[in-house]
């Protein structure tokens, strides 16, 4: 998650995995219209009729600023709906939610961006590892070293994981994690080769 605070409202950059993937049949539908005076007096025309501007973009089809209802922009937010279907002059194209703008003041969503998706793309990428917690055997002179700092995985476009949690509390002297260990998400396929070393608890003395 990515928290910045302009004058007026924050921006809340949204990690689909924070928000949870409803199953494809039961996504959220959006019927989006088009605004007919983009920019930033036409966002206040539209909140004021009790709207939510927002842009739709992506897979290649031209870009649209377009409104939301606020009701269902509410409802997005309390279902924590990431992946929707979006139905625009009739055609309606899977999305996910890229970011949305708070008002620093309330609980009002100002502004949200949607970026069209291919249900059936997959794309390989290196996603970062985060390492969480303190070797048990530090304390018995080990040191850790971390031998890759990512871990390639295939995805649906959809759903990439921001990190890959490494839990190390546990390892001891001599102690590895490999690519295999890892606890990839249900719907990732692991590339690294399994057998590849991430993270290391390795005992000096024995090095010399």
């Amino acid at each position: 998650m990515v928290f910045d605070f302009p004058d007026r409202f924050h921006t809340y950059s949204v990690d689909v995995d924070f928000f949870g993937v409803v199953s494809m049949s039961e996504d959220l539908l959006l019927k989006v219209e088009r605004r007919q005076s983009p920019g930033s007096k036409g966002a206040r025309l539209v909140r004021a009729a009790g709207r939510v501007p927002a842009n739709l973009y992506g897979l290649g089809k031209p870009g649209a600023s377009v409104s939301i209802c606020a009701e269902v922009v509410n409802k997005l937010v309390a279902d924590r709906s990431s992946v929707v279907d979006v139905e625009l002059d009739g055609a309606v194209d899977k999305a996910v939610v890229q970011e949305l703008q708070w008002d620093v003041f309330s609980t009002k969503v100002l502004h949200v961006d949607l970026r069209r998706v291919d249900p059936a793309g997959r794309a390989t990428v290196d996603v970062v590892l985060e390492l969480r917690g303190e070797p048990a055997g530090l304390k018995d002179g080990g040191i850790l070293k971390q031998h890759s700092k990512r871990v390639k995985l295939n995805c649906p476009d959809y759903r990439i994981p921001k990190s890959i949690p490494v839990r190390i509390g546990a390892l001891g002297l001599g102690d590895v994690i490999k690519a295999s260990d890892l606890q990839s998400p249900e719907h990732a396929v692991l590339v690294t080769a399994g057998d590849t070393v991430m993270v290391e608890l390795y005992d000096p003395r024995k090095a010399v």
